[in-house]
């Protein structure tokens, strides 16, 4: 049962239908307004809705970006290993 959205010509208003299948929806005119009433309207592009906590991607996907920000976040960037160097041969020099 697809849903598409309308856009009516007469009032500007966008609106949903339920269809009972994508053949009905291609053999019947569009439905009419539901705020006007008027036959003036024209099937629009739906948003597309992504799921999920990391942008859609699938179980594998999420494992390896989590795998991969884990690593990301215990590599120690290199001004830090320089800044740790040369406290560490201060405190040792008399």
């Amino acid at each position: 049962m697809p849903i598409y959205e309308y856009s009516c010509a007469g009032c500007g208003q966008t609106f949903a239908h339920l269809w009972r299948s994508i053949q009905a929806a291609s053999a019947a005119p569009a439905p009419p307004c539901p705020a006007c009433a008027s036959p003036e309207t024209q099937r629009i592009l739906s948003p597309v809705a992504v799921l999920g906590g990391m942008g859609g991607l699938t179980p594998g996907e999420q494992a390896a970006a989590s795998a991969q920000a884990t690593r990301q976040a215990s590599i120690t960037p290199k001004a830090q290993i320089d800044s740790l160097r040369q406290s560490k041969a201060g405190k040792e020099a008399p």
